[in-house]
C-alpha cells in the first residue's frame, strides 16, 4: 500500500488535479474494507 500511495503522489505532482489522489484512497479501501470484515468475523 505504501507504494501506491507514493505512485499517487508522484503522478498528483505532475497534474494540478487530485484525482490520482482520491483514486488511490478508493483502491485502499476496496482491499481494506473486506480485510476489516473477515478479521472480525473471526
Amino acid at each position: 500500500m505504501p507504494d501506491l500511495l507514493k505512485q499517487a503522489t508522484d503522478a498528483q505532482a505532475l497534474t494540478p488535479n487530485p484525482s490520482p489522489l482520491i483514486a488511490q484512497q478508493v483502491m485502499y479501501l476496496v482491499v481494506l474494507l473486506p480485510a476489516v470484515r473477515r478479521v472480525s468475523i473471526l
